[in-house]
């Protein structure tokens, strides 16, 4: 082997590595994203803004799943179901709320 035909080769790896690193870094380095609830008051009572980093994402101003428009009777009830919608979305569940989830809170009963 030649001494042209070895730097050749050493050049070649050297590229292979540097891709192969980039390519892998580039995969390994996930967006962490930060979602959380906070409770707010609306005009029918209380509700809740689900925020994915910083900015609101969902803007809950009553009830969900309960017919008409009815707030939370408090900002704790209003914050327990939005910390049940951002954990549903961390699991990537979709972030709709029933009556059955409502009343496994406390929040209304059947």
């Amino acid at each position: 082997m030649t001494i042209r035909n070895k730097y050749s080769l050493i050049g070649i790896t050297a590229l292979l590595i540097c891709f192969a690193v980039i390519f892998f870094s580039r995969h390994t380095q996930e967006r962490r994203i930060y979602i959380h609830a906070e409770a707010v008051q609306t005009v029918y009572g209380w509700g809740y803004n689900i925020l994915a980093d910083e900015k609101v994402y969902i803007k809950q101003e009553f009830m969900p799943a309960v017919p008409g428009k009815q707030g939370f009777s408090s900002a704790d009830d209003a914050l327990r179901v939005g910390n049940l919608v951002v954990k549903k979305l961390s699991t990537d569940l979709p972030p709709a709320i029933t009556i059955g989830d409502l009343d496994s809170l406390g929040i209304i009963r059947k």
